[in-house]
């Protein structure tokens, strides 16, 4: 008959012998802080926009290829003040539009002709000037709903050289849902403003920062 003290004893040495594998199992085991730092997609920082050397941008009316002339104007309100966030002058559209007024008529030019970005530039004191060609703005309705597209092109002319520095294309959709042709209508002219201003953040996103944000002078 074996005695319980024996038993208890051998007990005791299994259990002693399991937790010594178990303890030698997690040494192999890395811990948190030996791990290598991997970085989260989020936190991965985009390169900035190589800056282009321009510190004041003056903002010529846009030109319709499609669309409507309040789009146009919608578009313009909006690059200005999309303009100003991004850390650029505002140069008041009075101002731009008069010397533009002065030009055509001392040269005998028709409103919608393209101006020399060095002439238009020199007058007003900018660095650049942007032109918007409006691609396509309409709202189609379907049977339950109305998609709302606009499309614009957005080019940087440098006053010095004439030339492009900057160009970008941007889209922006969205659709409206209604029962009838009237709710439609009602709808999608809401959100009409919406996609339009969509458009041209888009495009501005792209562009470096101005002087107000990257202290440039």
């Amino acid at each position: 008959m074996i005695k319980p003290r024996p038993v208890r004893l051998v007990i005791v040495l299994i259990l002693g012998v399991v937790l010594m594998q178990g303890c030698a199992a997690m040494a192999k085991i890395p811990v948190v802080r030996d791990l290598p730092f991997v970085p989260k997609a989020e936190e991965e920082t985009q390169a900035a926009p190589p800056s282009l050397g321009v510190k004041m941008i003056a903002v010529l009316p846009v030109d319709i290829r499609a669309g409507s002339s309040d789009a146009a104007k919608m578009i313009r309100d909006k690059l200005v003040q999309e303009l100003y966030f991004k850390g650029y002058p505002k140069i008041p559209f009075e101002l731009v539009d008069a010397a533009l007024a002065d030009l055509r008529k001392r040269d005998g030019s028709t409103p919608g002709t393209m101006v020399q970005p060095q002439v238009i530039g020199g007058m007003l004191g900018a660095d650049a000037v942007m032109v918007t060609t409006l691609l396509e703005a309409n709202t189609t309705y379907r049977y339950v709903y109305a998609p709302v597209n606009v499309k614009a092109l957005f080019e940087l002319r440098s006053v010095k050289t004439g030339n492009t520095i900057w160009r970008y294309e941007s889209q922006a959709t969205d659709r409206d849902y209604g029962v009838t042709k009237n709710s439609l209508e009602l709808g999608s002219t809401k959100i009409f403003e919406d996609v339009v201003f969509a458009a041209v953040k888009q495009a501005v996103d792209k562009l470096p920062d101005g002087p107000a944000i990257t202290g440039a002078k």
